[in-house]
């Protein structure tokens, strides 16, 4: 059954951004970036969910760190069960979410001088399986992955 909902609002809520002035630059050399996505969402009313999409970057092997936040309000006809509203938070919320993430970071990084870091697509379905299979174990682990600029 689909299950109708629409955007109520999509904000931003965080965005940090520093350069790190050890990293040593190397002519020709890739630079690999690697982050972590993190997904929450909460009901907010009877029928309305929000959803937090954000990601992070804080290795010291990179020339910048950044971490931004983004949070979605969803309103829906009818609210569906608890296992329905999880995922279609963590993939059809998140993936409408993830492209404003992705365009601030690549602002962020084009405002910075550099060029702009645009995030790789990212696979929504696979993070929640992974979150599922996971969800027994006693410590998750936040999902990283690894970016070239």
């Amino acid at each position: 059954m689909a299950h109708k909902f629409r955007i109520a609002y999509i904000r931003l809520t965080e965005a940090h951004f520093s350069i790190n002035h050890q990293y040593k630059w190397e002519d020709g050399k890739e630079i690999e970036l690697s982050h972590s996505i993190e997904i929450n969402c909460q009901q907010a009313t009877e029928k309305d969910i929000n959803v937090v999409v954000s990601i992070s970057s804080d290795s010291d092997k990179q020339p910048f760190r950044f971490s931004v936040a983004w949070e979605g309000s969803f309103a829906f006809e009818e609210i569906p069960s608890k296992e329905e509203v999880e995922r279609i938070a963590h993939i059809n919320c998140a993936s409408i979410i993830f492209a404003y993430v992705r365009e601030s970071v690549a602002d962020l990084t084009r405002r910075a001088g550099m060029p702009p870091l645009n995030l790789y697509p990212f696979n929504f379905v696979a993070l929640y399986e992974e979150k599922m299979k996971s969800a027994s174990s006693v410590k998750p682990r936040k999902p990283r992955k690894k970016s070239k600029a």
